[in-house]
């Protein structure tokens, strides 16, 4: 479960990086909203974003929710924080880079738990 969940988890973010890609291409506001859909970062982020969305019901339908989900999530908050930093150089601070490690443990304890009650 965890390696699809991953794979899952990294269309998603890759998709929220391409659409932030997109927004910054089309010049950030719905001003022009015919910019927006003219550009292709747009367009790959939502292809992306309906295939993580497809893998991620096969997942529904084979796992507790209350498992996979703060998987999920958890590994979303790490990508995107680490993606914004190494490609739109956001800085991540102390306090920010401890919550990403606390998250991380809680994705561990998490996965082990999912190990022990098995699939619903």
């Amino acid at each position: 479960m965890i390696l699809i969940i991953i794979v899952i988890t990294a269309l998603a973010n890759l998709a929220d990086i391409l659409l932030k890609v997109g927004a910054n291409d089309a010049g950030g506001s719905l001003s022009d909203p015919a910019a927006i859909f003219l550009t292709p970062w747009i367009w790959l982020g939502g292809a992306l974003g309906i295939a993580a969305m497809a893998l991620w019901v096969y997942i529904l339908g084979r796992h507790h929710i209350s498992h996979a989900y703060p998987i999920f999530v958890g590994l979303g908050f790490v990508n995107v924080t680490l993606a914004a930093r190494f490609y739109f150089g956001e800085s991540i601070s102390l306090p920010r880079a401890a919550g990403i490690a606390v998250i991380l443990a809680g994705i561990v304890l998490v996965h082990f738990q999912s190990e022990k009650t098995g699939p619903p």
